[in-house]
């Protein structure tokens, strides 16, 4: 079987969703299944070119030009890449998935879709992304074989447009790779983010509370790791230099997995002040690697941690009580406990049983796709 992973950014590009089909296609081939990833050739947080065809990770990855909007890029070329592939796994909801499924009668190849949180990761446009997904999304959808909601709140928001095929199957995380600086303790009152530069994750939240924890933890550092998606480093830097923390922040852009890796374990914490996240597949990666974890009142971080036992929820919508918070364990330093429970949380995660779910599903949409299916156990 040979799968086809369609995605609209890849590494080298660093996110949730670009680690996730790297797995997922490093692990489909440990067990004999062949995956390609196509893509598209430029990163859109800085406009870096990428070459045509390239082997990472032992995973070929094909990229095609495309123009108009970075949140809706128009990929005509797609369509001719399919031939050669069993199925084509769709990952995210924008114009690869809209393209591919309205030339399905052309094509007429299977596919399935991950939802990767849809588009709903801001509140902007809100009521337009909603008359979209109830209309274009909705019609999409019918041309999947089955839908693969990665989150709770994602299987919410999409079971109702298609309640008849789609599968909760969460995020897998690979473990043993950030498990290997677990038992780095890291520097007290030292932080790491790791995550796109974009409006949901609210990294001007974290720089506030830094600026709120300095004089009674001069030692305080946060490092900020990922790419700038939506351009707002500028922003950031203003707010360093206006809260003068500019010897407390340190901004990472496109560090490689071994300098991440470094990074990490340079932290004692894991922080995020995120108002959305399909899943939080960074957080439980920082919890893999023994970072313990502050994380925004959310549903996907609340199903993830339970305050003061594998992790600490903050209520970041008021500041005061957020840092207060967050002070009070300083005081006491990072418990192992909580730290060690945030490891175990992480383990559930591990890839091995999610890639089978995975499998299983391909096999029956390559095997049944025009038959009754019956739900991925």
């Amino acid at each position: 079987m040979r799968i086809l992973h369609v995605i609209r950014q890849y590494k080298p590009v660093i996110g949730g969703m670009e680690n996730f089909v790297e797995n997922l296609a490093v692990h489909l081939k440990e067990k004999g299944i062949e995956s390609e990833v196509l893509t598209l050739n430029a990163d859109f947080s800085n406009g870096e070119r990428f070459p045509e065809a390239e082997i990472i990770n032992g995973i070929a990855v094909r990229r095609i030009p495309y123009f108009g909007s970075r949140r809706y890029p128009i990929a005509l070329s797609a369509v001719n890449y399919l031939s050669e592939f069993d199925l084509i796994h769709i990952h995210g909801v924008d114009f690869l998935l809209d393209y591919l499924a309205g030339l399905k009668l052309i094509h007429k190849k299977p596919m399935i879709l991950s939802t990767h949180g849809g588009f709903f990761h801001t509140k902007k446009f809100y009521l337009y992304k909603k008359l979209h997904f109830h209309t274009f999304t909705k019609m999409s959808l019918r041309n999947m074989s089955w839908i693969v909601a990665d989150s709770e709140p994602d299987y919410e928001t999409f079971k109702p447009i298609s309640p008849e095929r789609i599968e909760l199957i969460e995020n897998g995380i690979n473990f043993d790779h950030y498990h290997t600086v677990a038992q780095e303790k890291g520097r007290k009152n030292r932080f790491i983010f790791v995550g796109r530069f974009s409006k949901n994750k609210r990294i001007d939240k974290l720089l506030d509370l830094v600026a709120r924890l300095k004089t009674e933890f001069p030692d305080v550092h946060l490092s900020v790791v990922g790419r700038d998606y939506d351009h707002l480093k500028g922003e950031f830097l203003n707010l360093i230099e206006r809260y003068d923390i500019g010897h407390h922040v340190t901004i990472c852009e496109a560090l490689s997995e071994e300098n991440l890796l470094k990074e990490m374990a340079e932290a004692a914490y894991f922080i995020s002040a995120s108002e959305y996240e399909g899943f939080g597949l960074s957080s439980l990666e920082a919890m893999a690697g023994g970072r313990t974890a502050f994380l925004s009142q959310i549903p996907s971080f609340k199903k993830m941690v339970s305050d003061g036992k594998n992790g600490y929820l903050v209520d970041f919508e008021d500041m005061d009580s957020a840092a207060e918070k967050i002070k009070q364990v300083l005081r006491s330093g990072a418990h192992d406990s909580v730290r060690f429970a945030g490891v175990e949380t992480a383990r559930q995660h591990s890839w091995g049983a999610i890639v089978d779910k995975f499998i299983s599903m391909y096999e029956m949409v390559q095997n049944e796709e025009t038959a009754p299916v019956s739900k991925v156990k």
